[in-house]
């Protein structure tokens, strides 16, 4: 009987898109911010895993705000057909894409309280939870994509950066990305010198303003939502996303210009409730690991494909791709040093030259 109102409870929220999330097959909660305490039941009402091993009965909510079309969605997909799959049905997950069960900060705040058993974002998005995630906030760290993915995999994220995750109450099960974040404008951009004035929305972060700032454009912080419209009507110019994201909200209509600037790697977060993960018996923990490691290389498997094509979306749809000059991508990263200070005195120069030290071993 608690498993027929917890499922009808879950799926009462979804459709109301209120937010709920069930750490165990027995519990569920009224809002993200509720706390749940996990729960097991005997793995005797599930098949016996592949393994013949006992993994114990859960029954995990996993929650974003972005699309099934999405990185994001895929991985954590992926990683509960396998989870499901290996733990022979006796652990099962429900996604809930689109912000069913509440915006970012909100279903984050769940996840930490342990009401909401996993989530996806970005770094960016959880900066107010994990203070160290605004390390990937500077602007121009990485050469390219594999150096990105080097450190993301390395031994420094595994242990330094989930040390800081673990701290603010999340377990990081893994990264991926979507490339690096554009610029999309539609004034025409040959220079750094083109960019002085331009209003370009960003997030309400202070060192994506700071950036932008120092570029010479105008920071015009704004919500995602109004982005379309604020590109149509022209109260922006432009904007900075990924092209999943350029092409998911159809940025690309209202667009002329996109210039590959690089600025920031879009890295994808896949996390997990601290008090949760280390609730979990040895084995079914080492099972989550597996089943999340296999599920971020589905995901990095498949990223570079995306981006093509919908870098190809952009083109079909009449959009000019610009580069810069190699003098002006250094001018890029000179001028985005205001943020690097800005980071060594929020977080210290340790963490900073932590992270720096394991991009140049990458």
């Amino acid at each position: 009987m608690k498993k027929v109102i917890a499922l009808t409870l879950a799926l009462s929220a979804a459709l109301s898109l209120a937010a709920c999330g069930s750490s165990g097959s027995s519990s569920s909660a009224a809002a993200p911010a509720a706390p749940a305490a996990s729960s097991s039941a005997s793995a005797s009402d599930a098949a016996p895993a592949a393994t013949g091993e006992d993994y114990g009965t859960y029954n995990w909510t996993a929650a974003m705000t972005v699309a099934e079309t999405t990185t994001n969605y895929k991985m954590v997909e992926k990683f509960k057909q396998l989870i499901e799959e290996k733990s022979g049905g006796s652990i099962t997950v429900d996604i809930y894409p689109g912000g069913q069960l509440g915006n970012t900060t909100e279903f984050t705040e769940a996840v930490v309280a342990g009401s909401i058993d996993i989530g996806t974002g970005m770094t960016t998005d959880l900066v107010d939870f994990v203070p160290e995630m605004g390390l990937f906030d500077m602007p121009n760290l990485f050469s390219d994509v594999q150096q990105m993915r080097s450190v993301l995999s390395s031994d420094y994220a595994a242990n330094t950066l989930n040390s800081y995750c673990e701290n603010a109450g999340v377990h990081m099960l893994g990264y991926s990305d979507a490339g690096f974040r554009q610029l999309s404008t539609n004034k025409k951009v040959n220079s750094l010198a083109d960019l002085r004035g331009q209003k370009i929305r960003t997030m309400t972060n202070n060192y994506h303003i700071a950036y932008w700032n120092a570029l010479g454009a105008a920071a015009t912080p704004m919500q995602f939502t109004e982005v379309f419209m604020g590109l149509q009507q022209g109260s922006i110019d432009g904007e900075e996303n990924p092209y999943m994201n350029i092409v998911g909200n159809n940025f690309q209509e209202v667009q002329k210009y996109i210039v590959e600037t690089n600025h920031l790697g879009h890295i994808i977060t896949f996390f997990m409730s601290n008090s949760l993960y280390q609730s979990l018996p040895e084995n079914t923990r080492a099972l989550v690991d597996e089943c999340a490691n296999e599920a971020v290389q589905f995901a990095a498997g498949t990223a570079d494909e995306e981006i093509a094509a919908d870098k190809q979306v952009c083109i079909d749809a009449g959009c000019e791709i610009l580069t810069f000059s190699d003098e002006d991508m250094a001018a890029l990263k000179e001028q985005a040093q205001v943020v690097y200070d800005m980071v060594r005195e929020n977080l210290g120069d340790e963490k900073v030259d932590g992270l720096l030290e394991a991009i140049a071993a990458a």
